[in-house]
């Protein structure tokens, strides 16, 4: 239960004769080597193929799903499946970048969850590392709260989902221009 955001890579390959539909299983191979592991590679057996991988996820990374919906998504937090220009996926890095690079870490204190009881609901504060000044986190990616959405709390954490967001895109931007993407979440 929660934020659950994917992003996916999806091409269609139009098969003309034996020889091309021999060149897409083929394909399907170099690609389930290249994904290392991917299980969510789909094809059909008529006279095309579309490929459908799951390029990079996320679990409860509000801030990046606040960043599709605002930029993508028309502002709709609907989870619909929205097309993803290269163009866009760099804007996103670049942004992830400059909030890593112009945030220092430094140690206090973080929520880690919630804690109920006859009191009501009281926070579970433990030692971490917070951003000392999240200002240009919270101008360029800000959090955004939601049912189970995650920590809206500006730490290394917060972090993490940046630099998981850098690398992943790194990676999916290797693809060949004949790749499309698309991004999805569900909650």
């Amino acid at each position: 239960m929660g934020l659950d955001m994917y992003l996916e890579a999806e091409r269609t390959i139009y098969a003309v004769d034996e020889d091309e539909k021999k060149m897409n299983d083929e394909l399907r191979k170099t690609l389930e080597k290249f994904f290392e592991g991917i299980d969510s590679i789909r094809t059909g057996n008529l006279d095309y193929t579309t490929v459908v991988i799951e390029v990079a996820y996320w679990r409860k990374a509000n801030q990046i799903h606040r960043w599709f919906v605002k930029n993508v998504q028309g502002g709709n937090d609907d989870c619909g499946r929205y097309w993803v220009s290269r163009e866009k996926l760099e804007e996103l890095k670049k942004l992830c970048e400059e909030v890593i690079a112009k945030s220092k870490v430094i140690d206090g204190t973080v929520t880690a969850g919630h804690i109920i009881d006859s009191k009501g609901a009281r926070p579970i504060v433990e030692v971490g590392k917070v951003i000392e000044n999240p200002e240009v986190a919270e101008e360029l990616l800000p959090t955004q709260s939601g049912f189970f959405f995650g920590s809206t709390e500006y730490n290394e954490w917060y972090l993490e989902d940046l630099k998981h967001t850098v690398e992943a895109i790194d990676k999916v931007l290797k693809l060949p221009d004949a790749w499309d993407f698309y991004y999805h979440s569900s909650w």
